[in-house]
């Protein structure tokens, strides 16, 4: 009964030692060496030009990308700058306001605590500040 059923099968239609080569290519950039576009263009024709279309593309969209990138950077230094000349200004003012009270009040005899408080508050902002630009 083994027989029988070692008959019907089929025998392989390759020889025993074939084998299978497979090769691959690469290659770095948008757009592939000469001979291989050709290639292409032999196999799918038009493809070489599609091929070149997408790279050009994939150039100018990346440019945009970039361009973008940039003026988002230039448009944060340029807040950033704004923000600091406000707040140095706002500064002044605050510290100029403080001296302002304190030697009004002395002027017109409040308590020493008085114009120590209108100056003790610039003092410890700006200490304050100092502290967290250092971490």
């Amino acid at each position: 009964m083994s027989q029988s059923r070692n008959s019907k099968l089929k025998k392989p239609t390759e020889p025993a030692d074939s084998r299978v080569v497979a090769a691959s290519q690469q290659w770095l950039g948008p757009v592939p060496p000469p001979a291989a576009l050709e290639g292409f263009e032999r196999i799918v024709p038009g493809a070489a030009a599609r091929i070149l279309q997408m790279a050009e593309d994939e150039q100018r969209h990346r440019h945009a990308i970039e361009a973008a990138s940039m003026h988002t950077k230039q448009e944060t230094v340029r807040i950033t700058a704004r923000d600091n000349l406000l707040g140095m200004v706002l500064g002044f003012l605050a510290l100029a306001a403080s001296l302002g009270a304190a030697i009004w009040s002395v002027a017109i005899g409040a308590p020493w605590q008085v114009s120590v408080a209108f100056i003790s508050l610039p003092v410890m902002i700006v200490a304050a500040e100092l502290v967290r630009r250092k971490r």
